[in-house]
């Protein structure tokens, strides 16, 4: 699995392995600094991470993946994006514990431009950071610092659906039900 950034990139290896390259700008790298990196470079494993990651995901400025039903986010957190309750950057990555949704484990992740879709296993949506045009599918446009639950009655246009895929952009966001596709984006 691969995700590219702004102007970095990071993958998983089958192993359960991130590694990344390119700028390391707000430490979106997750290596521990800003520096830059011309060949990929490991950002962890079991080791970071404490089990296999099975996604990853990346923003223009953040980025994210999930192991073992957790999240983990680092990168810039200029508008709350890393879900961490501030607007701190993370230079390493940092855990987002499944209690942070209802106990239900994290199965997916997307990243978009300053704000993060988080799936879990009970098929719902959790969103946080710029909520800029409604891309949190919160109703609003007011930025979020945590992970927030996308209520059922956000999916207009569709009944009650499990989902079971999230995708970001830079100003929208799309959730797929099972029944078929589901706009979450007020705009």
């Amino acid at each position: 699995m691969a995700a590219c950034g702004h102007d970095f990139t990071a993958i998983v290896t089958e192993g359960g392995e991130v590694w990344a390259w390119g700028s390391g700008d707000s430490g979106v790298l997750g290596l521990g600094n800003d520096a830059h990196q011309l060949v990929p470079v490991k950002v962890g494993g079991h080791d970071v991470f404490g089990a296999r990651v099975v996604k990853v995901a990346a923003g223009p400025n953040h980025a994210a993946s999930v192991a073992a039903g957790t999240l983990w986010t680092w990168g810039d957190g200029e508008y709350g994006q890393l879900g961490h309750g501030d607007l701190e950057p993370r230079q390493r990555p940092e855990r987002l514990g499944r209690e942070m949704f209802g106990g239900s484990p994290a199965v997916m992740v997307a990243c978009g431009c300053a704000h993060t879709l988080v799936l879990t296993a009970a098929g719902v949506v959790w969103t946080c950071g710029n909520g800029e045009r409604g891309k949190l599918g919160l109703g609003d446009e007011a930025d979020t610092l945590v992970l927030t639950l996308v209520g059922p009655d956000r999916f207009r246009g569709a009944p009650t659906s499990t989902i079971v895929m999230v995708a970001a952009g830079a100003e929208h966001s799309v959730a797929v039900g099972a029944e078929g596709g589901i706009s979450m984006n007020d705009d």
